[in-house]
């Protein structure tokens, strides 16, 4: 069930730039600041409402998961440790601390809801229509709904192949 926050837009981020959110559970979402004149934002320093996955229980180990194939597992790991690289830089780069809703009816701009949380498993379908097994590695928030960076494996080179979804 989605967990409904808020978070301040940080001075020096302009309409349409990202800014970094961390939740109660610890993940480090994106958030797109809303285009100027948009209902309900009044630019830096607003505060926006957004709602997010929280991490299953078990979800960092893998344990949450039904029981994995030797090659899922693998996979599974790779993803995660990218996930939580990517968190990790996010982080590093400077966050805004997600607070719970005023009591009151919130009357400024909300984003859509994400579907997913950083480093659930989930099902893309790929350009030439077949399905692949991925991992979300960021979550980023905008006004037209969310959109993820997931994990698919790693290129025969080795390199962590991702995609936008």
């Amino acid at each position: 069930m989605a967990v409904t926050m808020t978070a301040t837009v940080p001075e020096g981020v302009a309409s349409g730039g990202y800014f970094s959110v961390s939740t109660p559970d610890g993940q480090v979402l994106q958030l797109q600041a809303p285009d100027a004149g948009t209902a309900g934002y009044g630019g830096a320093g607003s505060a926006v409402s957004f709602a997010y996955m929280p991490k299953a229980p078990g979800m960092e180990d893998g344990s949450a998961c039904v029981e994995m194939h030797a090659d899922d597992r693998e996979r599974f790991e790779a993803a995660m440790a990218a996930a939580n690289a990517k968190q990790e830089e996010l982080a590093a780069a400077g966050v805004v601390a997600a607070t719970a809703p005023p009591a009151e009816e919130f009357v400024g701009f909300q984003f859509p809801p994400a579907t997913f949380s950083v480093g659930e498993n989930a099902i893309v379908t790929r350009s030439d229509g077949s399905e692949s097994g991925c991992t979300i590695t960021e979550v980023f928030l905008t006004a037209l709904g969310p959109l993820y960076v997931v994990y698919l494996g790693q290129g025969e080179d080795g390199t962590p192949i991702t995609k936008n979804a």
